[in-house]
């Protein structure tokens, strides 16, 4: 019997050998299992923390935005603020109705008529539905109107930041005058036909006033033509399709909102 013994004796010891590498290769396996396991979960984690973190970030934003836009808010609508939801604008503005000009893809715009003839549009993002922007269009009843006007705005918000000249809001030229903020920025746009004056005011984040600028290819006033305003001509109403713009009505003097939210 020894002899069989001496022969299995290499094949019992490679057995042994085989067995003892399958178990660790099986020990490597389930080391790099956990591993990655590990490495997953420290991702996931790492994700919700950035999660949490951009929604801080986000939440602080609109109370910077409310509280920074309250103080700029025209008499009569506070205390209305940027950055409200929807439903809270709706139980302080119970007048406020569904536009009739829902042609932007990224906002959803209401509308109300103010005692005094002037009109409001308040647009809200379609995503959030937190208000993003307010405009409230008048007419001035005269161009006598328009110097006291202005000085009530610069007793109210300090001298302009900016005066531009855009010469392509929608086809028409508009004179407009800035005031900027940290995070917001307040907008008069004035428009004048006929001896008329349209006057939109506009209040948006910074970024957004910005946009509006660039969209109707405005460019610095020089200060010694600060007091000459472009006057849109009968072709150019014409071609934006009449009188149907931003604030000057037809022979009602009705206004009208703006096309797609913006001036």
């Amino acid at each position: 019997m020894l002899p069989a013994v001496r022969r299995h004796k290499p094949t019992i010891v490679a057995l042994v050998v085989v067995a003892l590498l399958a178990g660790g290769a099986f020990a490597a396996w389930r080391w790099h299992e956990q591993e990655e396991a590990a490495e997953v979960d420290r991702a996931r984690r790492a994700a919700e923390q950035r999660e949490r973190d951009q929604l801080a970030r986000n939440i602080e934003l609109v109370a910077r935005l409310q509280r920074e836009s309250a103080g700029l808010m025209p008499p009569g609508l506070g205390p209305v603020a940027l950055g409200m939801h929807r439903d809270e604008v709706r139980r302080l503005r119970r007048a406020m109705e569904p536009g009739r000009t829902q042609g932007d893809p990224d906002k959803i715009f209401f509308e109300e008529q103010l005692p005094n003839g002037a009109s409001v549009m308040y647009g809200f993002q379609k995503r959030g539905l937190r208000l993003t922007q307010i405009q409230v269009l008048s007419l001035l009843p005269n161009v006598e109107a328009l110097g006291p006007h202005l000085v009530a705005m610069n007793e109210t918000y300090g001298s302009p930041t900016g005066v531009w000249d855009c010469p392509d809001a929608e086809g028409v030229p508009t004179r407009r005058f800035t005031w900027r903020r940290s995070l917001v920025t307040v907008a008069d746009v004035f428009l004048i036909f006929r001896g008329r004056i349209s006057v939109t005011f506009y209040l948006a984040p910074s970024e957004v006033i910005g946009a509006s600028l660039q969209r109707a290819r405005c460019t610095p006033v020089p200060r010694d033509r600060i007091g000459e305003f472009p006057i849109a001509t009968d072709e150019q109403m014409a071609a934006h399709g009449g009188s149907g713009v931003p604030g000057i009505g037809g022979g009602t003097g009705a206004q009208k909102a703006p096309p797609r939210g913006a001036p």
